[in-house]
């Protein structure tokens, strides 16, 4: 499941972690995507699966130069490895390729 990150020092305490794994942000606004906890799931143990919601948050939406969503927003040690606007499918697939590894 995706836990909710509710201001920026959740935001910040949730990518600044030495625990190696990967961690999977996913920003919407209004309703959470279908299948998106389906898929945190599909990777439990191995990332850490986070959600904010842009309508709540704009400064964030701003800050992360998110332009589309839902967008994925992936981080490894702090830094962002891979942003996929509109998650879209073929992208999502060459993440979930990554995040299994």
């Amino acid at each position: 499941m995706h836990a909710d990150l509710a201001s920026k020092d959740d935001f910040d305490k949730a990518i600044n972690t030495d625990s190696g794994k990967y961690v999977f942000i996913m920003a919407y606004e209004g309703d959470v995507p279908e299948k998106a906890d389906e898929y945190a799931k599909k990777f439990e143990g191995k990332v850490d699966c986070y959600k904010f919601d842009c309508a709540k948050a704009p400064r964030a939406k701003d800050a992360h130069g998110i332009t589309e969503t839902p967008c994925a927003l992936i981080y490894k040690d702090g830094k962002l490895v891979k942003k996929v606007p509109g998650m879209a499918p073929a992208e999502m697939k060459e993440v979930g390729q990554m995040l299994s590894a």
